[in-house]
C-alpha cells in the first residue's frame, strides 16, 4: 500500500491518506517524531524514503483493523502517557470513572487495590493525582504485569505490583478496591471489533458477571469497614450488580453513567 505517490509532503499524505485524518496524523508524528505543533508548523515537510517506507507499513497495519494505540504502543490515559501491548487491553476514557471515583472517596494516606490492572493505567494515575495513597496492584499475567511496572517506572509512581489471579498473594485490607474485570459475555457481537485484544481481559467465558460476582464476594474479606469497592461493567449490567452488591452487605450503592451515558461504573460501601 502506498501514500500519496507524487507527493511526500506531510499536508498532502494527510488529505489523501485513507485512513482517518487522526489517525494519520497521530502515524505520521509517530514515523517524524513530531508533535502536534510541530506537525503543524511543518505542514510542507516531506518525508525521507525511510519514513515513508515505514509509514507505508503502519498504514497497511491500520486498514487491516489493528487498533491505533498498538500500532504505535502507546494510549493517553488519564493526561498521562501509557505504554499498552497486545497482552494489555488498550484504556479507555470511560475507565477514567474509576480514577474519579478513587480520588473523590479516598480518605488520606488510604490503601487502594487494583485488580487486574493490565496497563497499569488505574493505578498509576491515583498515585499519581495522589501521591498520598498507597496503591497495590494484581494481575495473573506476567506479561502485563511487566508493561504497568515499566509504566510506573517511566512515570515514577511508586506502585507495588503483585502476580495472581484476582485476590491471590493480596493481603491486608484496603479502604478502596477497584477493578475493570472481563464483563463481556462470550456471545456478545462487540467481541468481534476487539479481536486485536487480549480476550481473557474482555470476557470470562461466559455471561460476563463471573469474575464480578467473584470480586464482589471476596472483598468482603480485604475491605475495611467502610470500605468501597468500585467496579467497571458492562451498559446492561447495573440491575444484576446493584443485587449482588446487596446480596453482600454493600450499602450506599451508586451507578455512574459514561461519557455516552450509559451506565459503566458502580460503587459500594461495606457497612
Amino acid at each position: 500500500m502506498n501514500i500519496v505517490p507524487n507527493s511526500k509532503k506531510i499536508s498532502d499524505i494527510i488529505r489523501s491518506c485513507q485512513l482517518d485524518p487522526l489517525d494519520t496524523k497521530i502515524l505520521v508524528k509517530h514515523v517524524t517524531g513530531f508533535n502536534d505543533s510541530k506537525l503543524i508548523t511543518n505542514s510542507n515537510y516531506e518525508l525521507t524514503n525511510v519514513e515513508c517506507v515505514s509509514l507505508n507499513q503502519l498504514i497497511a497495519r491500520r486498514v487491516s483493523g489493528e487498533p491505533l494505540h498498538y500500532i504505535v504502543g502507546y494510549k493517553e490515559f488519564y493526561s498521562y502517557k501509557f505504554r499498552v501491548t497486545k497482552d494489555t487491553l488498550i484504556p479507555r476514557p470511560e475507565t477514567e470513572l474509576l480514577v474519579d471515583e478513587v480520588l473523590k472517596l479516598a480518605d488520606k494516606n488510604a490503601k487502594v487495590l487494583d485488580l487486574g490492572t493490565g496497563s497499569g493505567c488505574i493505578a498509576i494515575s491515583c498515585k499519581l493525582e495522589r501521591p498520598d495513597l498507597q496503591v497495590v496492584a494484581s494481575d495473573k499475567c506476567q506479561d502485563a504485569l511487566q508493561i504497568a511496572s515499566f509504566n510506573a517506572n517511566t512515570l515514577n509512581a511508586n506502585v507495588k505490583f503483585i502476580k495472581g489471579d484476582w485476590f491471590e498473594n493480596i493481603t491486608g485490607e484496603f479502604c478502596i478496591i477497584t477493578s475493570n474485570p472481563p464483563y463481556i459475555a462470550k456471545n456478545d457481537y462487540h467481541l468481534g471489533s476487539l479481536y486485536y485484544e487480549p480476550k481473557l481481559a474482555l470476557t470470562d467465558g461466559n455471561d460476563g458477571l463471573d469474575s464480578i460476582k467473584h470480586i464482589i464476594i471476596n472483598s468482603r474479606n480485604y475491605l475495611t469497614n467502610n470500605g468501597y469497592l468500585i467496579l467497571e461493567h458492562g451498559y446492561n449490567q447495573k440491575y444484576d450488580i446493584c443485587q449482588l452488591l446487596i446480596e453482600n452487605g454493600y450499602t450506599n450503592i451508586t451507578t455512574i453513567k459514561d461519557y455516552a451515558n450509559l451506565d459503566r461504573v458502580t460503587t459500594g460501601k461495606l457497612s
